[in-house]
């Protein structure tokens, strides 16, 4: 399992989703908007992941793989940690994130 997923508001078939695209993602994994926040309710399912992999590439095939287990909406940011842009930077200090992987 998924470090912390439990912690987010996640139902069942969302964390099992989750957790079967990210199964051969060996990259740091975070979730991020209203799914950590448990005063909120609905909204799409944001991911953060930090790789050098191509960002286009590793995006489209962890969000195809989502799908195949969950039809709700997500959206996977990859972001390569040793080479984060001044924009990039200042996004990553406007959001709470929580670890899932």
């Amino acid at each position: 399992m998924l470090e912390s997923i439990e912690k987010a508001r996640l139902d069942k078939q969302e964390k099992m989703a989750l957790e079967y695209a990210l199964s051969d993602i060996r990259d740091e994994a975070y979730l991020f908007g209203s799914r950590i926040d448990p005063n909120k309710k609905g909204g799409d399912i944001d991911l953060l992941i930090y790789s050098q992999a191509d960002p286009l590439r590793l995006s489209r095939r962890i969000v195809l793989k989502f799908f195949e287990k969950c039809e709700e909406k997500i959206d996977v940011i990859v972001m390569d940690p040793d080479n984060l842009s001044e924009d990039q930077q200042s996004f990553l200090n406007t959001i709470s994130t929580l670890r899932i992987k």
